[in-house]
Order: structure tokens, then sequence, then C-alpha cells
């Protein structure tokens, strides 16, 4: 063995000249590579080095030799939590957030926060308000044998002894777990900073001193006189002559009134800070009685922004060598964008947690955007919808900001003030001011610089920046609050439920037909004995494509939303530094995790989920999943589509693309798989899912493969596949149900007569004079509205109404048809809808009309104002009236006369679809005391859902796209707040954002379950 002494030459050693880091590329490649190679085989120990023995086998390392096989959700799971200390000249608040026996009396807080909160909200502070540089956290820190510290940069394999600081960041990721309270650190951040103002933009090519329209035109201060002289060597009539004179000793006041704000948060709990508070608003009172009270809000603070070296705003090239400053408005606001389904969650927020009402102006999409003095002046908190927002992009010409024309609006009488009417046309007020901060809540969607959204925000003047949101990225989820709590009784679920498999078949059938047999099972590729290799000789785990991707979005939030100065300088430096270090083909690169850590601890605050549950006990949340038993027609539905599959893998022999499992038929599997899950709720299909044919075809199937010496499996496979396919042709109910969408009730009571006149499934069974059958949801509405609105209709009547609706369905059901014939017609081949497709478009329809009903709505808005009225009077008295918070459902007066209708005997039974009758009976035993909020990935199955509520006269909502974001706003507001609806339904792709209620259930795939239950688990945001 030979043994080497390496030496390391920093590239920062002394009296070269800096002459080390100017190397030619065909030098520096080899270089490096080597050097990669090479830093994890050197091994540190002080005897070798000195006598040249062999190390020992266990001598420590110069770059640790462990690998790390964490992944990016793992390392985004051991961030450590943040350890804030005081920020400079912030002492009195940061200091009070730190000492947890404080409450914060003074901040105007009116929700208690939790240590970890505070925590988060003195972070944020650090981070906006600490001037101070940080370490480079691009380096990692080594240490030679002569316990010397140096620095490495592992995707450069750049040497340094001494570390490299950088301009720290004002901006960065709040992604606290979902369900810790965001909203309300957030709001806590801008009620510690309510008056303080944005700061002008840096600047290295000239001074941008804070002014005000008063002390620009008239103060003889060397900044104004200054700033005075550009416009007057353009125009020496630009100021008005009496500018001169000396200013008084109010216009002083009101120029430092509002260029220096105060911005202390007294504690009112001790004498002196409630004596000061007391104070404050006694002159701030006084102040709004005076006639000067009028002028301080028009004496808005600006600066002049001069077009020297083009900002991220200013890329259009310049028309002419100095075209002019442009004058931008400080402001002490936050500018918040939001999703629009979170536009009244955060109005509402506001209200809840803060004492007194901030000035809050909404932006909706009707809404007009006042000018940029108001924007800048009236406003504490401005919160628009991401549509709103990017709107704005529209008028996003900057260069019409710069000129030199000075404002001539005329003074407010009594003063100096000018009173400024001006517009500039075709400019977004939201680009003349200098933003305090924007926060963008679930602000993952900045990673797309696809979008509007980041492009506008990049030309915004904004000081800080916050991106909020529990999933900052695809699979950095966020959703482990409360997982501790409750791992232990999943694995007791899962234990107890084991491997199971589903009959398929009902009582006439009995045997055994699985997926399993349609597909061999792959070779295991799990040895058979444990495995002695030690862990820390594993492989490392190179990172994919997918990784890639969460990495890529990171890198984009930090270089072009947050505007971490070093990334924004040079936005190669996230991809050459962090990202391909990672990416290497044989793993990353040694301290390439550290530094992916290090600019992640950089940007985010977070708490390690450990640190959180010390703090707060969640509910206890019960997860259970529920096996039902198909209902014997649904069976037959299932069973059909399983046999179709086996027959096709024995016919293809499972190869070549014939094989339905073939990966060139990865989209039409994926459809096969989602028609077999909604046959799991209720689906029909009038081709009766091509058993017929299947059955035709049934001996040549056989025939052909018995020819080919078919394994016995494959012969016992086909002929149970074969055997149901069977079971279901020759079924007359089951053929009947299959023509119509709608899930089927099974009636009793029901005269003869009467049944056949509206029922669709003319088979029964007949019971002396009354029968029990199967009639589809759709119509049995149509009945009670019948007999509703004509108690004592007759039969003959009533049976030819049964008459008029069913050929009324077929014609609507036609016209439907023809409808979807002609959307098709630029398609090559006009191929007749698909009767599944067309079941769930009529459905679908349908039920979008139920749910923009103006009918229903304006019943909704009622109830709404009726719920806000009894949330004031509760906040009013501290003894309210008892409310009755039981089941409403629908009464109609005259019930001793709807009793004896034709329908007066009548009983609706079990439904065809065993998980309908499951939530149908679970909303009927609980809604008196519980809310129910019911996901799910299919609309027709929703669709089913209401059907059923509605039959039961069970008042719900639906949360749809159908209606506007205005009346989703109010629907989710009158869900919460209403005692009259106990029963919200949503698609599953809505549930990602902000609606809070106590009882969850739904029906969906277990890993989308987890993470709607984790979103939507009660807690205080």
């Amino acid at each position: 063995m030979v043994a080497l002494r390496i030496y390391l030459i920093p590239y920062d050693l002394p009296n070269v000249q800096g002459k080390l880091r100017i190397r030619k590329k065909d030098i520096l490649g080899p270089a490096r590579r080597s050097l990669r190679r090479l830093f994890p085989l050197v091994v540190q120990d002080q005897e070798s080095w000195m006598y040249g023995t062999t190390p020992p086998e266990f001598s420590p390392r110069l770059v640790s030799n462990k690998k790390d096989h964490r992944n990016l959700a793992e390392i985004y799971g051991d961030l450590k939590s943040p350890k804030p200390t005081l920020t400079s000249g912030w002492e009195n608040i940061t200091s009070r957030l730190l000492d947890f026996s404080d409450d914060l009396s003074g901040l105007a807080m009116r929700s208690h926060l939790y240590n970890y909160q505070r925590r988060s909200v003195a972070a944020m502070l650090q981070k906006e308000l600490d001037p101070t540089d940080v370490p480079d956290p691009l380096f990692i820190s080594l240490e030679s044998l002569a316990m010397e510290t140096f620095y490495l940069q592992p995707g450069t394999m750049e040497v340094l002894r001494e570390r490299p600081t950088t301009a720290a960041s004002q901006s960065g990721i709040l992604c606290e777990e979902l369900g810790t309270g965001k909203t309300v650190m957030i709001l806590g951040l801008i009620l510690a900073t309510i008056n303080q103002l944005s700061a002008p933009e840096a600047s290295i090519i000239d001074e941008r001193p804070v002014m005000t329209p008063l002390s620009f035109r008239h103060f003889p201060s060397s900044e104004c006189v200054s700033a005075r002289k550009g416009f007057l060597r353009r125009n020496k009539g630009a100021f008005p002559t009496e500018g001169s004179r000396v200013p008084s000793l109010v216009e002083l006041l009101l120029h430092r009134r509002r260029t220096m704000p105060d911005i202390n948060i007294h504690n009112t709990d001790n004498p002196l800070g409630a004596n000061r508070e007391e104070r404050r608003q006694h002159w701030i009172e006084r102040l709004e009685e005076i006639p000067q009270g009028i002028l301080l809000p028009l004496n808005i603070p600006f600066y002049h922004h001069n077009q020297g070296s083009p900002t991220i705003a200013e890329r259009s090239p310049r028309s002419n060598a100095n075209p002019g400053p442009r004058v931008v408005y400080l402001t002490s606001a936050t500018l918040i964008i939001v999703p629009s389904n979170l536009l009244s969650q955060w109005d509402r927020e506001i209200h809840k947690h803060c004492e007194y009402p901030l000035r809050t102006l909404i932006l909706r999409s009707g809404t007009p955007m006042p000018n940029a003095t108001s924007l800048a002046s009236d406003y504490d908190i401005i919160i628009m919808t991401y549509t709103r927002f990017t709107t704005e992009n529209k008028y996003n010409k900057i260069d019409k900001l710069h000129s030199w024309k000075v404002c001539q609006c005329p003074c407010i009488p009594g003063s100096r003030i000018p009173d400024c009417k001006c517009k500039i046309p075709g400019i977004s007020p939201l680009l003349q001011i200098r933003w305090k901060r924007l926060v963008i809540d679930e602000g993952h969607v900045s990673a797309s610089l696809s979008t509007v959204l980041t492009p506008f925000t990049k030309m915004l003047s904004v000081e800080r920046r916050w991106i909020v949101t529990g999933t900052p990225t695809r699979n950095l989820l966020g959703l482990s609050l409360g997982e501790r709590k409750n791992r232990q009784a999943h694995r007791q679920v899962e234990e107890s439920e084991g491997s199971y498999n589903m009959d398929f078949d009902n009582d006439n059938s009995d045997s055994d037909f699985h997926v399993s047999d349609v597909v061999p099972s792959a070779p295991s590729s799990r040895p058979q004995t444990p495995s002695l290799t030690k862990i820390g000789h594993r492989p490392p785990r190179v990172w994919t494509k997918h990784d890639r991707e969460d990495l890529g979005k990171l890198g984009k939030m930090i270089s072009h939303f947050i505007a971490v100065p070093q990334f924004t300088a040079s936005p190669k430096l996230v991809t050459t530094h962090v990202i391909e270090p990672l990416l290497d083909p044989q793993g990353p690169r040694p301290g390439a995790i550290q530094v992916l850590n290090q600019v992640m601890e950089m940007i985010m605050i977070r708490h390690r989920i450990e640190d959180v549950e010390k703090e707060i006990v969640l509910p206890p949340m019960h997860e259970e999943a529920v096996l039902l038993d198909l209902d014997p027609y649904a069976v037959k539905s299932y069973n059909a589509m399983q046999a179709a599959l086996a027959i096709n893998a024995v016919d293809s022999q499972r190869i070549d693309q014939d094989y339905m499992f073939h990966p060139r038929n990865a989209d039409a599997l994926q459809t096969t798989v989602k028609n077999m899950t909604q046959v799991m709720f209720w689906s029909s299909d009038d081709g009766l899912f091509n058993v017929t044919e299947m059955l035709k075809n049934s001996p040549k199937y056989i025939k052909v493969a018995s020819k080919r010496n078919s394994p016995p499996e494959d012969m016992a496979l086909l002929n149970e596949a074969v055997k149901h396919i069977k079971l279901a042709a020759e079924d007359p109910l089951w053929r009947a149900i299959q023509g119509h969408e709608d899930v089927p009730y099974r009636i009793s009571g029901l005269k003869q007569r009467l049944f056949e006149a509206w029922t669709r499934t003319p088979q029964a069974e007949v019971g002396g004079h009354q029968v029990a059958g199967f009639i589809h949801s759709d119509r049995l509405l149509k009945m009670q509205d019948c007999v509703i609105q004509r108690p004592l209709i007759a039969e003959n009547a009533f049976i030819e109404r049964g008459a008029d609706v069913a050929a009324n369905d077929a014609l609507l059901r036609q016209l439907y048809i023809q409808s979807q014939k002609g959307k098709d017609r630029t398609s090559a081949q006009n191929v007749r809808p698909h009767q599944e497709d067309i079941n769930a478009g009529l459905k679908a329809e349908d039920a979008a009309k139920r749910a923009r009903d103006p009918g229903a709505l304006k019943e909704m808005k009622q109830d709404l104002d009726i719920a806000m009225t009894r949330l004031n009077d509760l906040a009013e008295h501290e003894n309210p009236p008892s409310q009755d918070t039981g089941l409403t459902v629908s009464t109609y007066h005259g019930d001793s006369i709807l009793s004896a209708s034709l329908l007066g005997s009548v009983r609706i039974g079990s439904t065809a679809s065993s998980k309908l009758n499951y939530i149908i009976n679970e909303v009927l035993q609980y809604a008196a005391d519980e809310k129910f909020l019911i996901f799910s990935e299919s609309e027709l199955t929703l669709a089913h859902v209401a059907e059923a509520l509605q039959l039961m006269h069970v008042k719900f909502l639906r949360f749809t796209t159908q209606i506007t974001v205005r009346l989703r706003e109010q629907m989710v507001l009158t869900f919460e707040t209403s005692d009259k609806y106990r029963v919200f339904l949503m698609e599953l792709k809505h549930g990602a954002r902000g609606l809070l209620v106590g009882f969850f259930f739904t029906s969906c795939d277990p890993a989308v379950l987890r993470q709607t239950i984790g979103i939507l688990s009660p807690h205080r945001e």
C-alpha cells in the first residue's frame, strides 16, 4: 500500500491576487472530477501522516463516506425548528414574542398564539428586519489535520480558507405543517410591523431620499432642493414661487409623521405602556377632529426611482438617455394574493384573530382598483385573488411612469399640500408602490414560471416576499401533524385488515374470481433471507427525475419569487451548486445534501413535528376503512368487467399490444380501472358491458384456448369468466337496470299499475295488490313533487303523469346525444358517444343545473344572512339564547293529506349501491349532531349522493365550478355557520384549500384520502 500526503491549496490563498480563480476550462473539468473521487478517500490520521504507516481501518475521513439515503421529503422533515434571537432595533416586540409568559397585550391579537407560532413570527421578523450578512449556504465546513477549518463547495470543488458571506434575504417560505395556523402567523407578523413603512429600493446609482408632496415642493433641505433641480432644469415654472418660505412647525410635523411613523408596540399590561398607548389613541382621535388631520393621509411619502441600471421590472429599452424618475409611493400595507375560494376566509380570519378591525381592502374580479395613493395610504391589508392580481399584468408598461412632469394640481385650501388627482392611464397602480410585504397564500404555484403570477410579481417593487404553503412541492406535503398520535392506531387497523380478497359473487354464485388471476405476479425482488449488508454500506440513493422536478420548483421559488439576493444575481447557482451535485448518476456528491439542507434552512421557516406536538394536542381523528359487500346487481356489472379482462388475458396470451396490460395500452387500462372504480359505487351501461357479445363468442374463446394447450389455470379462469358473463346476460332485471344512469331504489307498497307507469324496470316481485321493485331516483323525486303539488291526484292522472315524464326523459336524452355528436364533428370519425359517457354527461349536466338553481342559491344566501346575524348576536351577548342545532329537513303542511295520497303507504328501501346506502344511513343517523363533508373524485358519484339527500329531504350544499366564485365563497361560509345545511359535497380536486369542519367522511384512494384528511383535520387556521 502506498500512503500519499494530500495538500489542498485554497482559492483564497494570501498574496496570489486571485490568480488561483482564473483557470482554463480544460483544466478545471478533469480536476474537479478527480477531486470528487479523491475527497471521500482521504483519511485523517496523525500517525500515518507523520510516519507513513497504514492508517487504522476506522480512521476518520476528510469527507464522511457515510451515505445519506434520505430523499427530499425526509430532508424537509428533518429541517431544524427556528431559533430566533432578538432583532436589533426591534428588541421590544421580539423579546415579548420569545417571552412565553407575556400575553402580547397591545399587539392587537385577539387569539392566543402557541409558543411555536410565536417563534415562527419572531423568525419572520428577524428575516425581515435583520440586515446582517449571513454565511454562504453553498459551502460546507471541513477540518484539516492541523485542526484548521476550511470550506468546500461540492458543486465546483472550490476550497476556501474563509467562508464567504452573502446578503441576507428579507423573504422566505412559511411552510409550517398543514393545520398549524399559518394564517395566524402572518397576521401576527403584520400586526407586529403594522405602522412600519417600506424602505426605498437600494441603489448604487443614486441616493433615494424619502420625501412627501409637501417637502418635495417646499422644503429647503439639501435632498429636496437636489430633487427639484432636475425638474427645474427642464421646466423653470415647475414649482410655485412661494416655495422658498420656511416650513411651519405644522408642516414639519406633517412630514415627519408620515415619513417616520410611530412603530412601537406598547405593552398595555404595565402602567407605562398602557399610559403611552392610551395617549397615542387619544391624539389619533384628536387629530381626526382638527383640520390638519385631513392633510395627513394626503401627504403620502415617496421616493424618486431614476432609471439607471434597469431593475427586474425595467427590461424594455429606454427611448432616451434620461426619461426622468418615476414616483414610487411608500406604504405600510401588506399585499396578499390568495386562491379565489380563500378570499372570504382571509377576511373572516382577520376579524376572528385581530382585536380591532384592520383597514382591509378585498379586490374581487369586478372590484375597481383604487388609485396608487389610496392603496398606499388607506389600507393595512389588501387581499386579491390570483385571477384579479394577474389581470393587472395587462397594464405593465413601467416606462410610462418615468417622466419629468410635476403634478400641477391645486393645493388643499389653507395648506401647501397638493390635492393630487393625477392618473397615468394604462399602468397598474400596483406598480407605482414600494410594497412593504407581498404574501402568496398556497404559494407553491409561484414555482411555475409559465403562469402570469410569477412574472408579474417580479415586476412589482417589493421589500419582503413570503410564500405561505404547507406543500412547497408535489412531494413535500406537510401532512404529519398528529400523525404520531394516530400511527399506532393506523398500524392496528392495517394489521387487522391484513391482505384480503373481495368476493365478486352473490348468493347465487360461489366462486373465487380475482384480478390477480388475470395478471401474473411479478417475480419478487426481495431476498429470501435477511441481507447481511451493513446499512452504512448500502449503495447511495440515486435521485430521480421526480426529485429533479421538485428541486427545480424550489429553485424557481428561490431565484424568481423570493428573490434571494445571491441567487437572483446569478440564477444558475441553484442548478450548478445545488441541483447538479445531487443528481449525479452515482448518487449525491459528498456534501451535496448538506448544501441543500443549508439552503432550505436559510429560506424556510418550519417547525419539526415533534416540537409542535409538544405544545398542542389535536382532537383524536377516527379513521375507519369500511368494507362493504357489493349489491348483487353491482356484482354482476363488476364481474362482467373483470370477465372482459380475463378473456383478454387468455386470448392474447398476455403478449403484444392486444394484451390490455401492455405498456402501450396504459391510457385504456387507466380508463378501465376508473370505470371499475365507478361501478363499485354505481354505474350503468346500455351496452350491457358487452356481455351479449362475449357470451356469443365464448365457445370460440374456449376452443382457441384449448387448441393452444393453454395452462389449466387459464382454462379455469376462462370458464369462470364465461360463467359470470352468463349470469349477467340471463338476468332480465339486471339488463333493464342498465338503461339509465341513476341509482335504482327498492320500492315496496306501490300498486302494480302505478309502479309500471313510473318504473324503467317492470320486472318486480308481486305480493297481493302491492309491488316490490326498482324505481330510479330521478323518477322518485318527480313522483314526490307530483304528490306534494296534488296530494289527492287520481290514479289515472298519476299514471298519465308518469307517461309524460317517460316521454320527456327520452326526448332530453336524444337531444343530449345529438348535441354531443355535434361537438365531435371536427373529429375524423363521427363515432357514436359511448353510453357510459352519455350517462355520466347527462347526470353531471343535471347536477350542475340543480347546483346553480336560482331558488336554491337564494335560499342559501338567506340562510347565510340569518347565520351571520346569529353569530354577531353571539359575539355581543355573553349568554345568548340557546339554538336548535338539530337536523333540518323539509316539512310540508297537511301531512295527514299526504299520508292519504297514492304514495302514503310507499316505502323506500335500499339502493343498488352499497356505498350510497352506507352514506345515507350515516347521514340520517348522525346529521342531527354532526356535519358531513363528502368528497369524491367522481362528479357522477356526487350527483348520486345529491339525489339521495334530496330524496331524504336532507339539506346540503354542493361546491362546484358551475357557480360563480363569489357564490362559492358564500357557500363555504354558509356551511360553516348555518345549522340548516348538514352535508357539503365537493370534488376531491377542490379539497386542498381551506374548508374547516370537524367531521369528515369520504370514499376514495387511500393515499389521496390521507392527504385530504391531513388538509382538513381540525386546526386553528
